[in-house]
């Protein structure tokens, strides 16, 4: 690749130092979005030189992902390998997110293929789909914590109002971690026994998950969807550049 990198920085007249920091930032990251902050430059890097990202990618096992009407740019993995299981509340508040974002699309709450929710939305939902107690203050921080990092949420800030409810955007990268199948098992686990610990192991749920990203723990459900190896009211929002509270 280093005779193509070669050619891309002729041709360029660019620093090859700005493609190797985005091909990082893409393994490290698995998505950018030109709406959030620190990301839009490597979106446009990959946007305007797909071909050489595509090929790059490509002779790494992975496969490069581009939605210019969404401004969204990442690599999913190909090899069946890459793919990391999930535990079990992971999976479940994945899904609800999923169910969340389109129930929002359908009604026209969208920006930029990002929509906006809460926490406090998030886990009265949970109870209610899952039939389940909500995750621990500190597993539930977690969770997001994971999610923000495949790029599927980016946290806000708190409402003033209540320091414990913060405000999620959820972004277009949910419905390309959670398939259509995978989707459908949240149906399907909806009123299961709550000490039963696994998802329906005939259902296909992997999730596609780059290992150069992250390595979940053990006790996990079987094979999980898509992550590769990232004024007070719900919807008042902008996403010209979301910046992620660091603080939480």
């Amino acid at each position: 690749m280093l005779r193509e990198l070669k050619k891309v920085v002729e041709e360029s007249a660019k620093d090859p130092q700005e493609f190797q920091q985005t091909a990082n930032y893409l393994v490290a990251n698995q998505f950018v979005s030109a709406y959030k902050h620190g990301q839009r430059k490597h979106f446009l890097l990959v946007e305007m030189y797909q071909d050489y990202f595509s090929k790059l990618f490509d002779a790494l096992g992975m496969k490069l992902y581009i939605n210019e009407n969404e401004r969204l740019a990442g690599i999913l993995p190909v090899q069946r390998e890459a793919f990391v299981r999930l535990k079990t509340d992971e999976t479940l508040l994945l899904l609800v997110l999923r169910q969340i974002y389109e129930e929002k699309i359908e009604n026209f709450e969208v920006d930029n293929g990002f929509v906006t929710t809460n926490t406090h939305t998030i886990l009265e939902r949970f109870v209610q789909l899952v039939k389940r107690e909500i995750p621990t203050e500190t597993r539930f921080k977690e969770i997001l914590t994971l999610f923000s990092r495949h790029g599927v949420i980016i946290r806000g800030k708190t409402y003033d109002e209540d320091s414990k409810n913060m405000m999620i955007n959820i972004t277009p990268v949910v419905r390309l971690i959670v398939t259509e199948a995978y989707l459908r098992q949240l149906e399907s686990f909806n009123g299961s026994d709550p000490d039963d610990d696994d998802l329906d192991a005939g259902s296909s749920s992997e999730v596609n998950v780059s290992d150069d990203v992250t390595s979940t723990e053990q006790n996990t459900t079987p094979d999980s969807g898509v992550i590769s190896e990232q004024d007070a009211t719900e919807n008042n929002v902008e996403h010209q550049v979301i910046e992620e509270d660091e603080n939480q």
